[in-house]
């Protein structure tokens, strides 16, 4: 007998695109082809992602890009998933029989002291330095990823006090990091296949 989780249908790529969303992949121009993936290959994935945003799951928001000498305006957007759990018009109540929230996740799950003893293992640098103020690459990486993380999987928790846990850093620092590890996350595969291997690292070690 197959759990309603294991059924296949529409809605499933629903939860698809919101676990990409939840991994930190927030651009179509890379959401859209791993939707279309020869491993998905998710049939008008765009439209889908349109209609996670109309029914108020996915916040959609516009970056204006400058290009050229010319200085014209181009749009671009990025998606960014809301608290709100999966609403019954998404996943047609597979939420409730354990569809999204039996997959592997961290979100709502890892703490601040946690999540430092875990950076801390994984990039073999010690808490204090990464907590300190010195500049080196291999402790600004873990501090950008403790916001980025933090930021993305601890409900209510507020810039202010992502800085104050991180050695007292301002809000400005720590919007800096997520943008940073956001960004880098998107455009840079080495960066990417270190951070996933980061998040499995975490979930695994919860």
């Amino acid at each position: 007998m197959k759990l309603v989780k294991d059924v296949k249908t529409d809605y499933s790529d629903y939860i698809y695109i919101r676990n990409l969303l939840k991994k930190g992949y927030t651009r179509d121009s890379i959401i859209i082809p791993l939707c279309r993936g020869s491993a998905i290959k998710m049939k008008d994935a765009r439209q889908k992602l349109e209609n996670l945003v109309e029914w108020g799951q996915v916040e959609k928001i516009e970056v204006n890009n400058n290009v050229g000498v010319t200085n014209n305006v181009v749009k671009s957007y990025r998606y960014v998933l809301k608290e709100n759990p999966v609403s019954l018009n998404a996943s047609l109540g597979i939420d409730q029989f354990g569809g999204w929230q039996s997959e592997n996740s961290m979100k709502g799950r890892i703490k601040f002291d946690k999540l430092l003893s875990l950076l801390s293992k994984f990039y073999a640098q010690p808490k204090k330095e990464i907590l300190s103020t010195c500049r080196r690459r291999e402790l600004v990486v873990p501090r950008q990823m403790f916001c980025y993380i933090t930021k993305f999987n601890m409900p209510n928790v507020t810039l202010k006090e992502i800085g104050k846990y991180l050695g007292n850093r301002d809000h400005s620092t720590v919007i800096h990091g997520i943008r940073t590890a956001g960004d880098l996350i998107e455009t840079d595969k080495q960066f990417r296949k270190e951070y996933e291997k980061l998040e499995e690292f975490i979930i695994s070690n919860l």
